[in-house]
């Protein structure tokens, strides 16, 4: 090989080298931005039961919401209706709205979540804020974590859905999400101890004729008795 071949190669080696390195810094640079844009701060994400449904991936208002699709659409409406099933098992026959209403119950699933995340959800979204019964699950699927944020008058016993939770840690950490959290959902919806509030002015409104009835009746009886 004379002079001038061992320069054209040493020129297409460097430019191999180079054109190798840039592709190498390209995807490093493609990997920090996905890794970006998965971390969502709470005041960002899209809220399901709002307008921001098409975002969460849903047709219409719902109890799911998933931006970053780690589910597959089938799964997502499964998991709604099962959410969807909380309420209506946990509604009781109370005679306020409040004691007939059940508990809403809404899954948020990112790559990187937190306890903190969803506590700024349940705090920033409102779901509930007259009768305070509401709870919002929080899928974080990068650590394949569940985790919960409850308001105070949703009848749950924390330490109960935490052992849940716990049940299913299995399948969580094998990504087998929807089971997982079909089994959680169910098992939260059986796990409700509400009791309605007994209304004390309407039961002695209720008992109050009664008890003049009574005393009518003895009166009669009183003075036909002196007849």
């Amino acid at each position: 090989m004379n002079n001038d071949e061992q320069k054209r190669q040493i020129q297409t080696d460097n430019q191999i080298d180079n054109a190798s390195e840039l592709t190498m810094w390209l995807l490093l640079l493609s990997l920090v931005t996905i890794s970006v844009q998965q971390q969502w701060e709470p005041s960002q994400y899209p809220n399901p039961r709002k307008g921001g449904f098409k975002q969460c991936n849903m047709r219409s208002v719902s109890n799911v919401c998933d931006p970053d699709e780690v589910l597959n659409e089938g799964d997502r409406y499964r998991l709604n209706n099962e959410l969807q099933r909380i309420s209506a098992r946990t509604g009781s026959g109370g005679s306020s709205y409040c004691d007939r209403k059940g508990v809403d119950a809404v899954l948020a699933i990112v790559k990187q979540g937190s306890q903190q995340f969803a506590n700024d959800l349940s705090k920033l979204w409102h779901m509930d804020d007259q009768c305070k019964r509401s709870t919002i699950f929080l899928l974080s699927g990068d650590d394949r974590k569940l985790y919960f944020a409850s308001q105070a008058n949703t009848g749950f016993n924390n330490a109960d859905i935490q052992s849940v939770i716990s049940s299913n840690e299995e399948l969580l950490q094998r990504g087998q999400f929807t089971p997982a959290l079909v089994n959680v959902f169910k098992e939260v919806g059986k796990s409700i101890d509400f009791v309605p509030t007994s209304p004390r002015a309407d039961h002695n409104f209720k008992a109050a004729p009664s008890i003049v009835c009574s005393s009518l009746s003895l009166l009669l009886m009183l003075v036909v008795s002196r007849l």
